[in-house]
């Protein structure tokens, strides 16, 4: 099944699970989709949950498998919902026990511009480095963006994120050479209807080449990272700045509010630790 494959390639390189853990994912998906050929094709999807509720529980007796097999399939179709594979997830309807929701994984400055200046990045992932920090934008978002959403003279990235939504996001001198320099040099007869990024073989970019790129990357640091910490950067690093909540909003393309307060949050931790960084020595 095509869309299991990405989805255990995505849980193994952006989410960074263990080999272990993802093939736990697979036995559990694939364990649902067996049973779920037994059924007819007209059989609603969530009577077949229920009917594979009532197997689990005649099958195991420990509370906590079945929970985990559950949160397996959420988490499989929340992202097919999410990749507009799908138009709903059969599972959103069970309520399982809510577990804390820890705060977005972000990277000091200084360990961005250890990445951004990495002297191994070709011109192609210094760009993509570059947009995904400076703009904020989602994996998808950066490696379907095409060379002609690029306005260099005005200084913005045309961007079209979730529910093909559109939105202008400014883009600072630094970022903008970077980018002229690649379209320039390396790709002037280029259309404006291309891709923008282009490994060296010629094809385009895709999703995984940039988890690989950033799972590298993160192994120089010593961390785990994703594309998406770059994006998580870029928000908390504009907060503690000094930007307004519904700015950072509108440049990450959220439909909610509450979905951007989170970086508050960190940004507030961040806050906190240099200021005990600041101030844990002795008194001399």
């Amino acid at each position: 099944m095509q869309n299991l494959s990405e989805y255990l390639e995505y849980l193994a390189c952006e989410r960074g699970y263990a080999e272990n853990t993802v093939k736990a994912y697979e036995r559990d998906i694939l364990e649902f989709l067996s049973f779920q050929e037994s059924f007819q094709d007209e059989a609603l999807p969530r009577r077949i949950v229920n009917h594979y509720l009532r197997f689990l529980r005649q099958k195991l007796n420990v509370n906590a498998t079945i929970i985990r097999k559950i949160s397996s399939l959420k988490g499989f179709y929340n992202w097919q919902v999410q990749q507009e594979y799908v138009l709903e997830n059969p599972f959103d309807f069970i309520d399982l026990p809510k577990n804390v929701k820890s705060l977005p994984k972000v990277l000091s400055v200084s360990e961005v511009e250890r990445l951004l200046n990495d002297p191994d990045l070709s011109a192609a992932q210094k760009v993509s480095m570059e947009l995904l920090y400076a703009c904020g934008l989602r994996v998808t978002e950066l490696v379907t963006l095409t060379i002609g959403q690029v306005s260099l003279e005005m200084g913005y990235v045309r961007c079209i994120g979730k529910g093909n939504k559109e939105r202008l996001i400014p883009i600072g001198d630094v970022t903008i050479a970077v980018v002229r320099h690649y379209i320039e040099l390396l790709r002037a007869s280029a259309s404006p209807d291309e891709p923008l990024l282009r490994r060296e073989d010629g094809k385009p970019y895709q999703r995984m080449d940039m988890w690989r790129l950033m799972r590298a990357l993160g192994e120089k640091l010593g961390k785990s990272i994703s594309p998406h910490t770059l994006r998580h950067s870029f928000a908390t690093h504009l907060l503690e700045n000094g930007a307004d909540l519904r700015v950072v909003q509108e440049l990450l393309g959220h439909s909610d509010i509450s979905t951007t307060q989170i970086y508050t949050q960190v940004s507030r931790k961040h806050i906190k630790q240099a200021y005990r960084k600041a101030f844990s020595h002795s008194p001399t």
